[in-house]
């Protein structure tokens, strides 16, 4: 049933037509899968009681006051789920399996997140989902991939983030590395999820062709590290080095002056405390600029200490940074967030405030514009808000349309009408626990009752039978695309930081990326770290990392022979991509409203910092103001028995940007996929803001359902209650994070104990008395003590294969020189080998998350240098001749 609050969106939506088998669990894969149903896919989740994931009884922890705890209760299920049917199935028995095969029939994807070779046991390899249906699509999320040394190995959020370097970018000097607080990595897998499914439907639409996509949860998070990677080759410099990381500083007083991989080595970059000094009052400010500097010193009513010289130039304020910072500290501590904040952006300086799930549930003014969050009702728990898409599609709109399914609520449709199983096999199938466990009662849940007892006919009214209503592809079509999936695309993409990430995706996917900058080249040519430490525009290892793949040409579209210029590419090309405060393409005739005239296909995607509309469209925002405001610091950073009176921390590598670059790959991607099947081409505003405010995990749905909000803790997940510490000192000084006592089986433990008794340190954990579960969780201090002492006696990589064989769920936390050396990833071919002829060498680059079987992934060839291109484009397919080339150049148009 479509909510009502739905009701206003209805209307074509880029996946219609695509029934997606959701087996997936926990967060990264149901994340997934509940954007494909928001772009219109027809989810089917396939759950049993007994192993309910983040439903209430399985320890979701965000049920409603007032409301028993069971299978139906739980509001962060209900969000992370929005959008889908739910089927019970006992996948264990000769029955459950054959329906599990004739679902894989009918269905176009097939998604999971097990550990590798669970679909095998039920005998769905890919090869036998071939058989069932030829052009299927199967995505598998495991946390270390389906091939590789390394592919039984366990993992979740906090996990992957330890293994991929990103725990490692979080921190203070000088303390552990403080990690997320949070699963960032389920998040961020979930969003590839969505990315590699869009980009295989989008192959097969084009070729026919199904294909299988071995993605791994971990190395999802190792391309996210920034030029970190780069940095250790070029210029042999160990991310394991002083003043790194520079807590939410570009750069750490006292220490050698190199760039710390987010951004512009600027000063003052920091957050600072605010009245009335609660938890999470604080405030990001920042200045790119002597200028923004003047005008921050005239917001503060110009002191004394702030007008004196040596704070004019960046060199000054770097080398008396912790001075500034004190001085800015003190008149913080007279105002609030807000008011600080409202202050800095009429006066055009970068200020945000820290923002926790209330504030920005509550308090957020632009996201209350955006309806970032739309009330639906949900059977059982009622009318509550879900989180909305941070894109808007002009015309195949991204909408919840409905809440999270109860468990089994869709049995009678799906198994009856779908399947054309009768009413009495449906009835003996709740019998003989086939549909539900025969020692569990169904007292709670009186729905499935009434659907044994109701007799009457189904009526199916989903999708037929997946895609099978498509027109096919040609011989030709069938006979293309051998390179990646988005092959023969042109994009032309007018981005800087903000957007240049999604240019990279699609670049790296087959698509002709065309980056299109001013004449001299584009500002993020300026930011380091450098090749050999020397500054300039064609080293910037920044630049090289973020813009593989892609073709460069120069052009002045403020002049009218470069708008002339840009409209003739915009008319051929397929998608363009801009990061330009809102508004400026359209004062210059080159809105999309303008392009569409030539180019009815078009997809225009517009990546701004707060989306063209609402009370903050224009404000100034960095990558350290995103992670505030959309509420990354305010649960990253540490226990206050760790680092006590500690700051929330903004971790490096440009996350933000990284953030909003997802979602607007999955925006273009479902835009490209409707206009492949209709040739109607769209308008999407996309915002960094509302996407890094989607991406904390369960902290807005633990707010919304129990009015609490989370506080920062050192490396661990996202949970609300306490939970006993996860990040642990090992005896080489490095850090294994495990937090294996959360929720550990008096068989778990008994492994345990022979580990530690291996090492002589065993203690009492070999007693009968810790066969009892309750003993277990009444000892959890005493055990906790115990596993710090035997952690401390082993170094972390014993810790970290010694876990990980006896089946724990824990991982080194490692730096990215570490990260570069790993013998798994070099058995999955990760890294991408790039050639830079100009200084005769050749550099690793992360590679792709998953591994495509059909429409390979890869990096064709480095950055481009400036105006590389300009010949090969404006008079190679535009006709120019060099002449006028020339004249275009004296002109300064290009």
């Amino acid at each position: 049933m479509i909510q009502p609050e739905a009701l206003a969106l209805t209307g074509p939506r880029p996946l219609d037509g695509i029934r997606v088998l959701d087996f997936t669990w926990v967060r990264a894969g149901p994340w997934c899968t509940r954007w494909l149903g928001a772009l219109g896919a027809e989810v089917v989740k396939v759950e049993w009681p007994q192993n309910p994931s983040t439903r209430g009884a399985g320890g979701g922890g965000s049920t409603p006051a007032g409301l028993p705890t069971n299978l139906n209760t739980d509001g962060h299920f209900s969000d992370t789920n929005a959008n889908k049917l739910s089927v019970t199935l006992n996948t264990r028995t000769p029955r459950g399996q054959d329906l599990v095969r004739r679902l894989v029939a009918v269905s176009d994807v097939v998604i999971e997140n097990f550990a590798y070779g669970v679909l095998e046991r039920w005998g769905l390899s890919y090869e036998e989902m071939k058989k069932l249906r030829e052009d299927i699509i199967y995505i598998s999320m495991s946390g270390f991939g389906h091939t590789g040394r390394d592919r039984d190995y366990q993992t979740m959020g906090p996990i992957a983030q330890a293994l991929s370097g990103m725990t490692y970018l979080s921190g203070l000097p000088g303390e552990q590395p403080a990690g997320w607080g949070w699963s960032y990595m389920d998040d961020t897998g979930g969003m590839y999820g969505v990315i590699t499914t869009l980009s295989a439907i989008y192959h097969r639409q084009m070729t026919g062709r199904g294909q299988h996509v071995d993605k791994s949860q971990w190395i999802t998070g190792v391309q996210l590290n920034g030029a970190a990677f780069l940095d250790i080759q070029a210029n042999g410099r160990s991310t394991m080095r002083e003043g790194y990381p520079a807590g939410n500083r570009a750069h750490w007083p006292g220490t050698p002056l190199v760039n710390n991989y987010r951004g512009p080595t600027v000063a003052p970059h920091n957050a600072y405390r605010t009245r009335p000094w609660g938890y999470n009052d604080w405030v990001t400010i920042a200045c790119f600029s002597d200028d923004e500097w003047r005008r921050l010193v005239g917001v503060m009513d110009s002191p004394a200490w702030a007008t004196d010289s040596k704070f004019a130039t960046l060199e000054g304020r770097l080398t008396h940074q912790e001075e500034m910072d004190e001085g800015i500290q003190a008149w913080a501590n007279s105002l609030g967030k807000y008011e600080i904040m409202h202050r800095c952006q009429m006066a055009g300086i970068h200020s945000m405030p820290v923002q926790d799930a209330k504030d920005r549930v509550d308090n957020d003014l632009q996201m209350r514009h955006r309806r970032m969050y739309r009330e639906i009702e949900h059977p059982v728990l009622g009318k509550w808000s879900l989180q909305n898409a941070p894109f808007h599609l002009s015309e195949t709109p991204a909408y919840n349309h409905r809440p999270g399914p109860m468990i089994g609520q869709h049995n009678r449709e799906i198994y009856e009408g779908l399947l054309g199983i009768n009413h009495e096999e449906l009835v003996n199938g709740f019998q003989d626990g086939t549909f539900w466990p025969r020692d569990l009662s169904m007292d709670d849940y009186p729905y499935l009752r009434e659907m044994i007892e109701d007799a009457s006919p189904v009526q199916w009214c989903g999708m037929a039978n997946g895609a099978d209503s498509k027109p096919a592809p040609t011989q030709a079509e069938r006979e293309a695309g051998t390179g990646g999936p988005f092959e023969g695309l042109r994009i032309l993409e007018l981005a800087n930081e903000k957007g240049q990430w999604c240019g990279k995706l699609m670049a790296d996917l087959g698509a002709d990326v065309v980056k299109i900058e001013p004449p001299g080249g584009q500002s993020t040519r300026t930011v380091g770290p450098f090749y050999e430490d020397v500054p300039n525009r064609e080293r910037s290892l920044y630049f090289w990392h973020y813009n593989t793949s892609k073709r460069g040409i120069t052009l002045d579209i403020e002049t009218e022979d470069g708008r002339a210029l840009f409209r003739r590419m915009a008319a051929d090309a397929d998608v363009v991509l801009e990061s330009y405060k809102p508004g400026y393409l359209r004062s210059l005739g080159l809105g999309y409203e303008d392009l569409k005239q030539d180019n009815p296909g078009l997809v225009m995607c517009s990546l701004t910092d707060f989306g063209q509309t609402g009370p903050w469209k224009d404000y100034e925002c960095s990558d350290l103001n995103h992670l505030a405001a959309g509420g990354q610091m305010a649960k990253c950073g540490y226990d206050d028995d760790d680092v006590p009176g500690a700051p929330p921390i903004a971790p490096g590598g440009g996350q933000a940007w990284h953030m909003g670059s997802h979602f607007a790959t999955i925006a273009l991607m479902a835009a490209l996929n409707h206009r492949a099947s209709t040739g109607v081409g769209q308008y999407i505003d996309s915002s960094v803001h509302d996407a890094c405010a989607l991406t904390t995990e369960g902290h807005i749905n633990f707010y919304v359902y129990t009015g609490r909000v989370a506080n920062r803790t050192t490396g661990r997940g996202g949970g609300i209650n306490w939970s006993p510490k996860a990040q642990h000192r090992c005896s080489d000084g490095k850090y294994i994070n495990a937090g294996i006592l959360n929720r550990i089986s008096p068989q778990q433990l008994q492994v345990l104990a022979k580990w530690m008794d291996e090492h002589g340190m065993a203690g009492d954990l070999l007693d009968e008395k810790y066969s009892d579960a309750a003993v277990i969780n009444e000892n959890k201090d005493h055990l906790n003590d115990m596993l710090i002492a035997f952690f401390g006696s082993i170094t972390r990589d014993e810790a970290y294969h010694g876990g990980q064989r006896r089946g724990f769920n824990m991982g080194a936390v490692r730096a990215p020189d570490e990260v570069l050396e790993d013998p798994h990833l070099e058995d999955r071919d990760f890294w991408e080998e790039v050639s830079y002829p100009e200084i005769g060498k050749t550099f690793r680059h992360p590679g792709p998350a998953g591994i495509w079987k059909d429409s390979p992934w890869r990096i064709s060839h480095r950055a481009p240098m400036v105006g590389e291109h300009n010949e090969d484009v404006l008079c190679g397919e535009l006709g120019l001749s060099k002449a006028e080339l020339a004249v275009l150049a004296e002109s300064g148009v290009v």
